[in-house]
């Protein structure tokens, strides 16, 4: 009898193997078609509009929503151009020439430009400044009739029988802002008067109406130059024809910059006006306005102006916006070449940077720009020594494993950058970086050094979110590094490497088991010190299931990966914190206190899906798929949100998801775009 049964057990048991064999099938065969649909779909509909970033035409004319979209350009010199929709500058970061200079810091020196079209003696005013007491002065906004972006920010205007096109642009190694005004209608004479606005201040600061503002004004080509104080140089303004210029010198009084208001920052200022130029324009005909450091030649600036915008990459779809997006983060500086954090008050953040660098040039195979980049980011991280916080060792060697991954030449990888991993790991094990090597295996963090990892705001000289003793995130990290730098030294025959690691490598993935599993066993803990353990929910733990080497085993990955999506995974990113814990905030007023306080409190972090990918595609192959290219694709419609054709920096924690922080930011774009490549190589690379 007991054999019968056996055997029909035996049976059942092949029967279940069967199905679930069949099941794993179909849903590969979903995962993979699924992909293959969406692409599909994605590639056509973007096809059939050339203008990718549309704004409609009724919503032109409401200040309040132009208001709130804003352009962004940057050039490789470091400079910038940005404002909003309808041209009215909300932020002390606005402006239309913004430089760094010798000081090392960026300053606006061309805050803007107010036009006026004049037919018949009668004067129609273009430009739109905000003055004390919310008054919008003049009404520019309601002449707007069509924006565009492919390939330059471009503004169509309509006056009557007059239709004005204005197109900027930032010539790509120069100082040098153009704007082409193009004539598209008219039935009568027109003349285009052309009021610069000019600041001359660092882009953290204000400027009010002062004596030491230097009012005589030089004579360039076709135009003027002037130098408000002594420490800066010359701006030169001229116009690409034969212009009359009038002087008129004088303050723009109290301008008024609203999200510096809502920021909590002061937000008031005066404007120097130097004068305007008038210039004759005839249908169809184009007139250059040029604002640079150096003197251009004023013949030549329309055929400069085309051949510019022939370099630009097209925005004409969602890849293409991106890819344009991150083009605009790196700088060329002397012999430099490197990405900066975002815009518009970030530099060079080495976290930022190594965060983004795999993700802003590997997708389209920029190898020589990552390996340029990379050979900055360390001559810096050397120089920088002991003020380099804890997790940036540790990512640096992430970011050149991304590297490794993309070339698969295991020996360029070590002839490149062996030295420079191993050094790094061996300080780390000597104590540098603010870490201690306990005998576990295990990264220490002092309890007197809070603010060591990502998550380090300060408020009032405290850190919002200390994270001490065993992190989470640094030890995944530390774990990954270790066992990529001994695969690389195996491959490569660095016997005295491996030597050195089989000293701690075996111990670290029994250890950080031992440590961070927690009772419940469905997420890992956040940080343990001498203070217990901190088991909030909390998204540094993907790094542990997410990176190529991971010290949990399949089982208990899934399980975090289930934890993740259950508490922290939204539409925006991953949640800095679970809403189901006590501590999580909602940013309710975007101030500066309340920014610090929340950011890592619950906010939504959209670089983290690059990590989520990972972790999803590591656990769930194929089936996976499906749900990443539907998140991938939904952030097309962040690009005509807030800053236009680009991603914010962070994202409220609750619908509807509104947008904080810089209004581009690198890790953002990096991680969507390496997102991307990882779902399409996953795919690439599947059976079919």
């Amino acid at each position: 009898m007991s054999v019968i049964i056996n055997e029909k057990a035996q049976k059942v048991i092949r029967c279940k193997k069967k199905i679930k064999h069949f099941l794993k099938k179909i849903a590969q065969y979903i995962g993979i078609t699924s992909y293959f649909v969406l692409s599909f779909l994605h590639k056509n509909v973007k096809k059939k509009d050339m203008s990718y970033i549309k704004i409609e035409k009724d919503k032109l004319v409401n200040l309040e929503y132009t208001l709130g979209k804003e352009y962004l350009r940057t050039n490789r010199a470091g400079a910038y151009a940005s404002s909003t929709l309808c041209n009215c500058n909300t932020r002390k970061y606005h402006g239309l020439l913004v430089v760094p200079l010798k000081d090392g810091q960026k300053h606006v020196l061309l805050s803007n430009v107010s036009e006026t079209v004049v037919q018949h003696d009668k004067a129609f005013r273009l430009g739109i400044n905000k003055f004390s007491g919310g008054v919008f002065e003049p009404h520019g906004h309601r002449y707007l009739r069509e924006f565009g972006s492919n390939p330059i920010p471009s503004t169509t205007y309509r006056v009557g029988g007059v239709v004005l096109k204005k197109e900027i642009l930032l010539t790509m190694n120069e100082h040098t802002m153009l704007i082409r005004y193009t004539l598209l209608e008219a039935n009568s004479p027109t003349k285009l008067r052309l009021q610069p606005q000019l600041a001359f201040r660092n882009i953290h600061t204000l400027n009010r109406a002062n004596m030491d503002a230097n009012f005589k004004i030089g004579e360039s080509k076709n135009g003027v130059k002037v130098k408000m104080y002594q420490e800066y140089p010359f701006l030169h303004m001229q116009c690409s024809v034969q212009s009359k210029y009038v002087a008129a010198p004088d303050w723009l009084y109290n301008i008024e910059y609203q999200e510096e208001q809502r920021r909590g920052y002061d937000y008031q200022e005066d404007l120097f006006i130097p004068g305007y130029f008038e210039v004759d324009i005839k249908k169809d005909q184009s007139v250059i306005f040029a604002a640079g450091l150096d003197e251009a030649a004023t013949a030549g600036l329309l055929k400069k102006f085309n051949s510019e915008v022939e370099k630009r990459i097209p925005r004409d779809s969602f890849e293409n916006s991106l890819l344009n997006a991150a083009s605009q983060f790196f700088i060329k500086k002397d012999t430099e070449l490197y990405p900066e954090a975002g815009f518009h008050w970030y530099g060079f953040e080495f976290r930022e940077a190594l965060i983004s660098l795999a993700g802003l040039t590997l997708p389209q195979g920029e190898v020589a720009v990552f390996e340029e980049s990379m050979q900055t980011i360390l001559k810096r991280f050397y120089k920088a020594k002991q003020t380099i916080a804890a997790d940036l060792p540790l990512h640096l060697i992430r970011t050149i494993q991304q590297y490794a991954d993309y070339v698969k030449n295991p020996q360029t990888v070590w002839e490149k950058y062996g030295k420079d991993i191993v050094k790094i790991v061996k300080s780390i094990s000597e104590g540098f970086y603010a870490m201690q090597l306990h005998d576990n295996g295990l990264l220490w963090i002092p309890e007197n050094e809070p603010t060591q990892t990502w998550m380090n705001e300060i408020i009032d000289g405290h850190a919002v979110t200390p994270r001490t003793g065993y992190v989470v995130e640094i030890n995944a990290l530390w774990y990954n590094a270790v066992m990529f730098i001994d695969a690389l030294a195996t491959l490569n025959g660095d016997k005295k490497t491996q030597k050195f690691l089989d000293g701690f490598k075996n111990k670290i993935a029994e250890s950080f088991c031992n440590v961070f599993i927690n009772d419940r066993g469905r997420h890992l803990s956040d940080t343990i010190n001498s203070q217990g353990v901190i088991t909030d929910t909390r998204s540094n733990q993907i790094y542990a299931i997410a990176l190529p080497y991971s010290p949990l085993d399949d089982s208990k990955r899934l399980l975090v990966l289930e934890s993740i999506e259950d508490h922290l995974l939204t539409e925006r990113g991953l949640r800095t914190l679970s809403p189901r814990n006590h501590k999580y905030e909602r940013l309710e007023c975007d101030t500066d206190y309340n920014r610090s306080r929340t950011k890592h409190q619950g906010s939504v972090i959209p670089w983290l899906l690059g990590l989520y990918t990972e972790a999803k595609l590591n656990i769930h192959g194929h089936t996976g798929l499906y749900s990443l290219v539907k998140r991938y694709t939904a952030f097309e419609e962040v690009m005509n949100q807030r800053g236009l054709g680009t991603i914010s920096e962070y994202y409220s924690g609750n619908p509807p998801y509104d947008a904080h922080g810089a209004i581009s930011y690198a890790p953002s774009i990096a991680e969507i775009r390496r997102m991307k490549m990882l779902i399409d190589d996953f795919a690439k690379n599947s059976p079919k």
